[in-house]
């Protein structure tokens, strides 16, 4: 998805993740993500992994840094 493509959606905090790998599909894995309006489950190829991997990569690096106590 391009910064173009980006669309107003209901969003909720992320409390938790998985990734979830299954022995009888290995070319995809789950991604389950845990809100406080319940759990999301999804599928993903590597190719959708490793473009979600850098994307996140890039966004995180834009971010100020985190304060430690």
């Amino acid at each position: 998805m391009s910064d173009d493509d980006e669309m107003e959606i209901e969003a909720y905090p992320l409390r938790s993740y998985q990734v979830i790998a299954d022995p009888n599909r290995p070319d995809v894995v789950a991604i389950a993500f845990e809100t406080e309006r319940g759990h999301s489950l999804y599928l993903a190829s590597r190719a959708v992994l490793e473009d979600l991997g850098k994307d996140l990569l890039d966004r995180a690096s834009k971010m100020p840094e985190r304060k430690t106590s």
